[in-house]
């Protein structure tokens, strides 16, 4: 019994920073400035089969944070890279580039929203 207990506690549930909580709203606001576009709610209006839900970033070897980071920097068929060196001209963004730390920021916050079936978020205003 005290093990059900402990195991229900709210002791026992890991904290989230205040840190983390800020690169999440951070990523959000992101996101919802550059990817919403083409990828609002996890979706792909360009390429259906490329949304950011977990089983399509899997089917396209594009399930981990590094993966995501890469095809955010660089591009991937018809997605445009953002990152500041993305390379060759043809496949990168016309609009503005990204930091590596804003790649990085997006990154994580999409890989978080994949793993939680992109849960509907508010996304403040700043």
């Amino acid at each position: 019994m005290a093990a059900a207990v402990l195991a229900l506690s709210p002791i026992c549930i890991t904290p989230v920073s205040y840190a983390q909580t800020l690169d999440v709203q951070k990523g959000a606001a992101l996101f919802r400035k550059t990817c919403i576009g083409c990828h609002d709610a996890g979706g792909n209006i360009i390429q259906p089969g490329a949304t950011l839900f977990t089983k399509d970033l899997q089917r396209n070897g594009v399930d981990t944070e590094e993966e995501i980071y890469r095809v955010t920097y660089f591009g991937k068929g018809r997605m445009p890279g953002f990152g500041e060196k993305c390379t060759p001209r043809g496949q990168c963004t016309f609009g503005a580039r990204l930091q590596d730390e804003e790649i990085k920021l997006l990154a994580e916050f999409v890989k978080l929203q994949a793993d939680q079936n992109w849960p509907n978020i508010l996304i403040e205003e700043k």
